[in-house]
């Protein structure tokens, strides 16, 4: 109970966050219209909700130093993926990158010239995950890049959404199971375990589509009742 407690008042906190952001001035009106929708309420069943999925490709691990080079979503709206939703941009930053970087993500600078600018990318972004919760597989990362830049462009703090972690998920769900010894979080491992099919990496639309299909599978595995709702598999992303 008082675990439950707990989340409940984190979720409260989090709607709290949200209207200040709304109230801030440093907020431009696109940012605004963006983020201007209501959370779901924790007992809100998950069939009945929208979810933007979406993944990252960086030239780094550190969000100070590295750069996004591209971003890829897509939507999953009343349980089912929405493959009409499906986007994906590279990033132009108007300078050339480390040709060293299409080693970890097979992404070479002549990709990035027709590519879109970073501020177009994340705004576009942000209206596709107005009225949704995100969901990544590995936070860290993710919410890391779209921090800084949230900081570095308007000096405010991490944007109020609701994230869901398929990798945390699975390490709960490994922890429930009572498995002691380790197993690889990696997203095309861990699809493995599911018996999903394995599709080319680092894409940052590929990668969406397989955390996309890796949720579906992770809720049908831990959450069997036909009223799943959000604060439940909340709980697991935590």
């Amino acid at each position: 109970m008082i675990s439950l407690f707990k989340r409940q008042t984190a979720w409260q906190k989090l709607i709290k966050n949200k209207q200040r952001y709304l109230e801030t001035e440093a907020l431009t009106k696109e940012m605004r219209s963006a983020l201007n929708f209501p959370l779901p309420q924790g007992t809100s069943f998950i069939k009945e909700l929208s979810f933007l999925v979406f993944d990252l490709e960086t030239t780094g691990i550190n969000a100070q130093d590295d750069q996004i080079l591209s971003i890829g979503w897509i939507e999953i709206n009343q349980g089912k993926i929405d493959m009409s939703t499906a986007r994906h941009y590279y990033i132009n930053h108007g300078h050339s990158i480390k040709k060293e970087t299409a080693i970890i993500n097979h992404i070479v600078p002549t990709m990035l010239v027709d590519g879109i600018s970073l501020s177009e990318a994340i705004l576009q972004f942000l209206m596709a995950a107005k009225g949704r919760s995100l969901i990544v597989h590995g936070k860290s990362i993710e919410y890391a890049f779209l921090a800084h830049y949230i900081h570095m462009k308007f000096s405010l703090p991490p944007l109020p959404f609701v994230w869901i972690d398929t990798l945390s998920i699975e390490v709960n769900i490994a922890r429930k199971l009572g498995i002691m010894t380790p197993q690889s979080q990696q997203l095309h491992l861990v699809r493995e375990r599911y018996k999903l099919p394995r599709y080319a990496a680092h894409n940052a639309l590929i990668d969406s589509l397989a955390t996309a299909e890796l949720f579906l599978a992770q809720t049908q595995k831990i959450l069997k009742k036909e009223n799943q709702t959000i604060e439940q598999i909340y709980q697991y992303s935590h």
